[in-house]
């Protein structure tokens, strides 16, 4: 492996790294610009399948619109191959929390992904992902001794509604 294969594979992490990041911060526009055109996802262990750029952000925006997430991918497995293509496997963990719908999902995966250099930058060509596990929490409300959200990009500007640390004193 040489310099330039390096740097390939470093585009690549960086693709997908930006991918989640879009996906949990709920920016559309500059995710789809990590997709082809063509490309296809598979969600929920394959019991969600979309063809086409347009449908797959369609489905990601109806799907977390009220929903707080969180996706972690590590431990990168790339593989490059002739004709400005590659493919991936990722370890995943996430948390969707649902506020307004009371639940929260925790899991891991493993994400089998394909990728394609196009016009000299790398997208995804096919993202999908199989559980390890998955578990549902149900949420109490808060006056029933249930988790209280904090602080939230959207509805706080991430500023937690704690206020600052209790005072220590001087030492």
């Amino acid at each position: 492996m040489d310099v330039a294969d390096l740097a390939e594979l470093r585009a690549i992490e960086e693709l997908k790294y930006r991918y989640l990041r879009y996906l949990d911060l709920k920016q559309w526009d500059e995710l789809a610009g990590v997709f082809t055109e063509d490309a296809t996802a598979s969600y929920a262990g394959g019991n969600l399948v979309f063809a086409g750029r347009h449908n797959i952000l369609e489905f990601l925006r109806d799907a977390l619109a009220t929903q707080l997430t969180s996706h972690k991918c590590h431990h990168p497995e790339i593989e490059l191959q002739t004709g400005g293509r590659a493919t991936g496997v990722w370890a995943l963990e996430d948390v969707v929390i649902d506020p307004d719908a009371g639940y929260t999902i925790r899991g891991a995966a493993y994400y089998s992904d394909r990728y394609r250099k196009e016009g000299g930058a790398w997208r995804i060509e096919h993202t999908g992902y199989r559980r390890v596990y998955e578990e549902l929490e149900m949420r109490k409300p808060p006056e029933q001794g249930g988790a209280t959200v904090t602080a939230d990009w959207w509805r706080t500007d991430g500023r937690s509604s704690l206020g600052p640390p209790p005072s220590r004193g001087s030492a």
